[in-house]
């Protein structure tokens, strides 16, 4: 994410998401009611009857509704137009929707920023400057490859070794190398700074043998750690460790896991509120430190009114994505929780 400017009076921020992430972010923070202004086509029909050609305009509208369309990677916001350049190119009134993506520039205006939705912002501003990660859990039998993104675990492959203890020795050795080559091949392809390989038994140690008694160069940083399996579960697993944990330290899909994780110790405790209604409880009582909440409620007026609560009351809060495995899990207890 790129700001361009932010105007405290009127209220207007002007932004270039530069990524499917930035894009992601902006369809929940972007709100009924608020506005809207980026680049677009119209097709202009000179009289009535024709057929009409598209025209590139500049388009404002009020917004009704956002989506992600994941297939085009792009951000659809549908509402009313309030202005358009030039102006016989459109008419004011009539419904259109906004296609966003990655490079667009696009102003946003709202009632009012709140704190906590413009930490977000900066947030996103200062993760597209740190090293971005991919993680390869594996075991003799397959690989999974994945990018840590910034709304979660993005498994892009999955590798098979079709080994197997029947095959005569040179056959497996033969099988194994090709496993270790097509997994070698997927690190130097993944477009990220440093990949994290893990995993259970010795597959991810003779892979690391494999790699420094070749000599090969992957154009990357590599980082070996323990993982109990070769799925999903072990993706989260190996970005809680220690080794992972100097990258991650400041990466928002760790700090995720951390807030989720002292949650559930707190809740055991009786420490911790979960659900709307219990959580404003918390926060009239003055028991509230932190406020997790899932993105995709953001606009959910009970929820606002929540979070203004804390944020009158100076309490952190905590925006998670809803869409990765911490905010599913968050999702379990009504997608907003407190200690």
């Amino acid at each position: 994410m790129r700001i361009i400017r932010f105007n405290p009076v009127s209220n207007a921020l002007k932004l270039v998401p530069e990524s499917f992430d930035d894009l992601y972010l902006l369809a929940m923070i972007v709100a009924t009611g608020d506005s809207v202004e980026s680049k677009s086509t119209r097709r202009f029909r000179p009289n009535e009857g024709d057929k009409g050609e598209q025209k590139d305009v500049i388009i404002r509208l009020s917004v009704e509704r956002t989506e992600i369309d994941k297939n085009s990677g792009r951000l659809r916001a549908s509402g009313k137009i309030t202005m358009g350049r030039p102006e016989e190119y459109v008419v004011l009134g009539s419904y259109h929707t906004l296609s966003v993506g990655p490079g667009d520039i696009v102003d946003i205006v709202k009632g009012e920023w709140k704190e906590y939705i413009l930490a977000r912002i900066k947030q996103a501003v200062a993760d597209a400057r740190k090293p971005r990660l991919g993680i390869i859990v594996l075991d003799d039998e397959k690989a999974l490859v994945s990018y840590i993104k910034g709304y979660g675990i993005e498994v892009v492959s999955e590798l098979y070794s079709r080994l197997s203890k029947r095959m005569k020795e040179k056959d497996f050795e033969k099988a194994r190398e090709k496993y270790f080559e097509t997994i070698i091949a997927a690190v130097k392809n993944m477009s990220v700074d440093m990949v994290v390989i893990a995993g259970p038994g010795f597959t991810k140690d003779d892979i690391k043998k494999y790699i420094e008694d070749r000599g090969v160069e992957v154009g990357k940083k590599l980082v070996y750690t323990p993982a109990s399996d070769a799925e999903r579960s072990g993706i989260r697993e190996a970005m809680q460790s220690d080794a992972v944990a100097r990258v991650l330290e400041h990466e928002h899909v760790k700090k995720e896991f951390a807030y989720l994780n002292e949650f559930l110790s707190a809740l055991r405790a009786g420490n911790a509120f979960h659900g709307v209604g219990r959580v404003k409880e918390g926060l009239e009582a003055a028991r509230v430190r932190v406020v997790m909440v899932n993105d995709s409620m953001l606009n959910n007026e009970a929820v606002k009114g929540v979070l203004d609560e804390a944020d009158m009351r100076k309490v952190k809060i905590e925006i998670f994505n809803s869409e990765d495995d911490a905010g599913m899990q968050l999702g379990n207890f009504s997608g907003i929780a407190a200690v």
